[in-house]
């Protein structure tokens, strides 16, 4: 093998596809990216056992051939070069391959490319087809919410809920729970939880200036991703995901509409003087047109801070952990929300007051007023 390319091309490749290898692989071939020459380009291929993406990019075939190459070595040298031409030719005598630019010359080992697993490919049972900009703003407003425990898989992914006539995304580590839902025609029903990591990776692909098409394809129990480029393959969470609908309180007793940057603003500064660790707690009293934020800390000191809000129902009070709160008020677009309550322990609802299809639930913590 022998090919002349652009090294930010290369560089830009190897960064997307080497986003599926883990830290420790379960076998030493999963540590190496795959490059094989197809017409007038290469495709890098990098894997796990749970994930698979592959990235397309232009290149001079001087010579046809493949490659695996320690992808941690490989990494380190490209994105080193800066926007150069560079030639990289496979040594099959002694298992290296040459690097080339105007000025340098580097050699590398090679690993045997018969080990590396075929690059799984698909044609799905089912498919569906989004826009790039409503996809990415699905993921950006549930990914959040989701579970990094491993001991409960269901949790750590986003399920796709799919109607024929719209998407609802939902995320959720059981104490709080984001769901979107954007307009969208689709030929069929369906339902999947896709891994939080994956999704990461698509929302991390969505960086061209053109609109584009985001191509999901099913079959059983594995997802296909295309996106230009670039292929992402993965496992879907195999369960049955909790029923969002009914975690969502009917009505409600008390009700708050507070400007978002005042109150985001509020609960930044309250929140560093709560409690350290896993949960930063934050108390609100609503009551009478005003909300007031306490915290406090033995180790630092108190805080408080008043919100004017546009209140109505009975005095209330209640206690969050400041991050889940300080998260939905990061992605929200409206200049002002409204926070529906009930108790001071069942679950709190937050909405814009003009986009109905974001809806954030989080569970009160129970302390001592």
């Amino acid at each position: 093998m022998k090919i002349k390319c652009n090294s930010d091309a290369l560089n830009k490749a190897i960064q997307t596809v080497q986003k599926a290898i883990i830290s420790k692989p379960s076998t030493p071939i999963f540590s190496g990216i795959h490059i094989v020459t197809i017409e007038n380009a290469i495709e890098l291929q990098a894997m796990d056992l749970n994930m698979a993406i592959s990235c397309t990019t232009d290149a001079n075939i001087l010579e046809p051939g493949e490659i695996v190459v320690s992808a941690k070595y490989l990494s380190e040298l490209i994105r080193k070069f800066s926007c150069e031409e560079i030639t990289i030719e496979k040594n099959p005598e002694n298992k290296t391959i040459t690097i080339n630019s105007s000025s340098s010359e580097f050699k590398l080992l090679l690993m045997n490319e018969e080990d590396f697993p075929k690059f799984p490919s698909f044609n799905g049972n089912k498919s569906i087809e989004i826009p790039d900009d409503k996809i990415k703003d699905l993921i950006r407003k549930t990914i959040y919410a989701c579970s990094n425990d491993e001991s409960r898989p269901l949790f750590t992914g986003i399920l796709f809920d799919v109607s024929t006539e719209n998407i609802t995304c939902v995320g959720t580590n059981t104490h709080r729970l984001a769901i979107k839902s954007v307009e969208q025609a689709n030929e069929e029903a369906m339902n999947l939880i896709i891994p939080s990591k994956v999704l990461a990776e698509i929302a991390r692909n969505l960086n061209s200036d053109v609109p584009q098409m985001v191509k999901i394809s099913l079959l059983n129990n594995q997802i296909m991703i295309v996106i230009d480029n670039v292929i992402i393959v993965s496992r879907l969470i195999e369960g049955k995901f909790p029923d969002y609908r009914r975690v969502i309180p009917p009505k409600f007793a008390v009700t708050a509409k507070v400007k978002v940057k005042e109150f985001a603003s509020a609960v930044e500064r309250v929140s560093l003087f709560s409690s350290d660790g896993e949960y930063s707690i934050i108390k609100i009293n609503i009551n009478n047109n005003n909300m007031i934020l306490t915290s406090s800390n033995p180790a630092s000191g108190t805080g408080k801070e008043n919100v004017a809000c546009i209140s109505d129902g009975e005095n209330l009070n209640v206690a969050f952990n400041s991050q889940y709160i300080a998260d939905i008020l990061k992605n929200m677009e409206s200049e002002e929300v409204v926070l529906s309550l009930n108790t001071s322990l069942s679950p709190v609802c937050i909405k814009a007051v003009d986009d109905e299809s974001y809806t954030y639930i989080v569970t009160p913590v129970r302390v001592v007023f």
